[in-house]
């Protein structure tokens, strides 16, 4: 039977390969680019989380809200700002995993918006990611530079993430 420590790793591999789809797509698409965010996040948040222990396995496999959880953990620990970018780059960090989170499927709410499928607003009008996602319009301005800054901590938190969570 596995382990949660195999559950752990299982998670964290697809992270990795997830961060690499999310590479080789580039800026090409910024509403694709934020379901792999959302994927990418949530993956290392589970691992996390199994690795820690602090949830059960069965919230950890049914939970859209983990990356928004284990970082939240982590911000209370200042020694990960400097190790994974600074306090700008958490700011970013929790804004788009919160609002990537929000934007899920299972926990949108119908008048959107919606990470992956259009949706009809409180107005009537109908709205889609590739267009209307605010989330994934911020990720795709390059003026901003919120992709690359994620991209980053991402790369980061993937090299630092035995030591953070043994």
């Amino acid at each position: 039977m596995a382990t949660d420590r195999d559950w752990a790793t299982a998670f964290l591999e697809q992270a990795h390969a997830d961060l690499l789809g999310l590479k080789a797509m580039g800026s090409a698409s910024p509403s694709a680019a934020a379901m792999l965010w959302q994927m990418v996040f949530e993956k290392y948040a589970k691992a996390a989380l199994l690795r820690q222990r602090s949830v059960p396995r069965a919230t950890v496999t049914t939970s859209h809200k983990a990356a928004s959880r284990m970082l939240q953990s982590l911000r209370r620990q200042k020694t990960m700002f400097a190790a994974l970018g600074g306090a700008k780059v958490w700011e970013d960090v929790l804004w788009v995993i919160v609002a990537l989170e929000t934007a899920h499927p299972q926990l949108a709410p119908p008048e959107g918006p919606q990470l992956e499928y259009p949706w009809e607003n409180a107005h009537g009008d109908i709205q889609w990611p590739a267009r209307d996602l605010h989330v994934a319009r911020a990720l795709g301005d390059s003026r901003r530079g919120l992709a690359p800054r994620l991209l980053r901590f991402a790369e980061l938190l993937g090299q630092q993430f035995d030591g953070m969570f043994p």
